[in-house]
């Protein structure tokens, strides 16, 4: 039972392939963003509550310092039950219970010590921060950091300096304003800063209000150049939490404040650190993708087979159409617009095939007619100039001559004239040629002399003819005829490994390289030939004609070295002479 056509548009509605792609990848890649997004809310979750924690302990380390602070200010206030050195030797069991606390130190309003837990102590300088902010603070305390600062051993480190306005009293108990001063180094809050888990190459650092590094566990590199820290960002934030592209990585910040010193604490993790975590879910989402796609393809390459087969079998018939086998074999297509197709083109090749048979009778007329025009052409200045020359010979008695060129004449038309017979032996058309100069010589006394060679196995070989006698005639009228000295035509054939060679050299006039090479150009014009007419470019089309186009002419002149053409035909088996002899 014949089935129903269908039509191909319903058909290509299956193919769904591209569709499901798209849908895979856009589930895929809608997966991979939720998930990236959720992976980076817990950890800007974790960071934040990292921070606050840090953020907690800091501000408990502050109070301790400021309880430290407010001991001291008490011993200081009122000396009438110790004295300064009862006080200092206080001060130094704190300091020395205490591995952050590097000293303890109380000046007057000029600068001038009054006590310190140090081994010795100098004037302080009035134009520093931590002194002038206390002296004008009174009663707040300041954290002011880091500088400079002599440690008890001796050596001078970096500190962090606690100082506050406070009162001091004297044996008299006159009370007079003095500055506290409690330098820190960076043991705790380095323990602060490290205690924080912020992945493999996270950190935290402290920042004063005013923008500067207090603690930063890189704070080497940075003093060396080698390192350097994102504080345009931190400061344009301010506090919160934030994502940038800082030196080549994708950073995560997250900014707090300490309350009582309003230092902010910066910690930083490495967002690229904390995507390589999604790495295995997103190649095993990859896999998968890549699965279902290939499967996708797979399905649509099977369908589109199935229908795409009558088209490629109609492709397929028309390949063999250009190829010029017109004998199509179309099988009959369920789909309406393929049987369309194939239907319109089974009309269009059989119109073909009527179109070309009736071309190639025309040419094939058409292609007769030019051959016996061209047969039939002979230039009326060499007959009417080789019959005056018979008239002239005959006048003088020279009865020899006159037998000799009427033969050779009769000859050269015998061939010229030969009907049904457009390939002859290469014994015959050089025999013709031998006539045709054979005239010419006598017409041109002692103007020039040739030679024909041609080996006996090539005398039979086959080739069209009427193709040397023309290059003949351009040799003598357009080389030799403007000689002074004897001219000089030799013709030679030769068996080569792609055919036969026929060579005609002169040593005539001769001619620039240049115009040689535009003779056979069709795209020139060639006002080379005279003679009979036939020109050198007509042979050269002829031969391409019958043979191909690997064969015909190729010449080389230069002036006043002479001309060479070289005809190339191929090596056919041999065949009879076709001119009967008289």
């Amino acid at each position: 039972m014949k089935m129903r056509a269908i039509s191909i548009r319903t058909t290509i509605s299956l193919l769904m392939a591209l569709m499901l792609t798209i849908l895979i990848l856009v589930v895929s890649i809608t997966v991979n963003a939720f998930l990236t997004n959720a992976v980076t809310g817990i950890m800007v979750r974790s960071t934040t509550e990292v921070i606050t924690q840090i953020n907690n302990n800091a501000e408990t380390y502050i109070d301790g310092i400021t309880g430290i602070a407010a001991y001291a200010r008490n011993l200081a206030r009122d000396t009438s039950a110790l004295n300064a050195e009862a006080i200092t030797e206080r001060l130094k069991a704190i300091v020395s219970s205490r591995n952050d606390i590097v000293r303890i130190d109380a000046f007057d309003l000029e600068g001038n010590p009054l006590l310190t837990t140090a081994p010795s102590i100098a004037p302080a300088s009035r134009d520093e921060l931590w002194f002038s902010r206390a002296v004008k603070g009174e009663g707040d305390f300041f954290f002011t950091g880091p500088r400079l600062q002599t440690l008890p051993s001796g050596q001078t480190g970096l500190v962090i300096t606690f100082s506050q306005l406070i009162s001091y009293g004297d044996m008299n108990r006159a009370t007079s304003s003095a500055v506290l001063s409690i330098d820190l180094n960076f043991n705790s809050i380095r323990e602060l800063s490290e205690d924080a888990n912020l992945a493999a190459s996270g950190y935290i650092y402290f920042i004063s209000n005013d923008g500067e590094i207090i603690y930063h566990p890189n704070q080497r590199e940075i003093d060396n150049g080698e390192f350097q820290e994102d504080l345009d960002g931190v400061a344009d934030h301010v506090y919160g939490t934030y994502i940038s592209q800082f030196a080549g990585h994708e950073r995560l910040t997250v900014i707090q404040t300490v309350n009582q010193t309003r230092w902010r604490i910066v910690g930083v993790a490495m967002m690229d650190e904390i995507m390589d975590d999604l790495g295995s879910f997103q190649t095993a989402l990859l896999f998968i993708s890549a699965v279902m796609i290939i499967i996708s393809i797979i399905a649509t390459t099977i369908i589109s087979k199935h229908i795409t087969r009558p088209l490629r079998r109609l492709e397929s018939e028309m390949r063999k159409v250009e190829t010029g086998d017109f004998e199509v074999s179309l099988p009959q297509s369920h789909s309406i617009e393929v049987e369309s197709l194939s239907s319109s083109f089974r009309i269009m090749v059989a119109r073909i095939k009527v179109l070309m048979k009736r071309i190639k009778a025309t040419e094939e007329i058409k292609r007769q007619r030019e051959l016996d025009a061209l047969q039939a052409k002979i230039n009326p200045h060499f007959l009417y100039n080789t019959l005056d020359s018979v008239i002239w010979m005959a006048e003088t008695g020279d009865n020899h001559g006159v037998v000799k060129m009427v033969s050779a004449l009769a000859r050269l038309f015998r061939i010229s004239i030969a009907k049904g017979h457009d390939v002859i032996t290469l014994s015959e058309e050089l025999s013709h040629v031998q006539n045709y100069l054979d005239i010419q010589s006598m017409r041109y006394k002692d103007k020039f002399t040739y030679s024909i060679t041609i080996p006996r196995e090539l005398e039979n070989a086959p080739t069209i003819k009427l193709i040397v006698q023309p290059i003949i005639e351009n040799s003598i009228y357009h080389g030799i005829k403007y000689l002074q000295e004897e001219g000089r035509i030799e013709i030679k054939a030769e068996a080569v490994d792609d055919g036969i060679k026929i060579i005609i050299s002169d040593n005539g006039v001769g001619m620039k390289s240049e115009t040689a090479a535009t003779i056979l150009n069709p795209d020139q014009e060639n006002t080379a030939s005279s003679g009979n007419g036939i020109g050198l470019r007509n042979i050269d089309e002829r031969i391409k004609l019958s043979y191909g186009e690997k064969y015909g002419l190729s010449i080389w002149s230069e002036p006043d070295e002479g001309t060479t053409v070289t005809i190339l035909i191929p090596h056919l088996p041999p065949i009879e002479p076709i001119m009967v002899k008289t």
